[in-house]
């Protein structure tokens, strides 16, 4: 998680960095979530071709952004 923290952040401020792990195997999920706190920092990071991270090409998608109060709304 700090290296993913580490690496994201020379694009923009990093709020939070989730790796989840399986219970079971110990190993990471193979995906993670990572919130910036601008969507400018977003867009600095998907100027970049390509994302490496310890011999491991990245891939990523952005996932759209909804409020709390959008979310309350819908589910009602």
């Amino acid at each position: 998680t700090e290296e993913l923290k580490e690496y994201f952040s020379q694009f923009g401020s990093v709020q939070r960095c989730q790796l989840p792990f399986d219970k079971d195997t110990g190993f990471h999920r193979r995906y993670c979530w990572i919130k910036f706190s601008t969507q400018d920092d977003v867009r600095n990071v998907f100027q970049k071709d390509s994302h490496i991270l310890e011999g491991a090409k990245l891939s990523l998608k952005q996932q759209s952004y909804r409020r709390h109060s959008q979310r309350k709304n819908q589910s009602e």
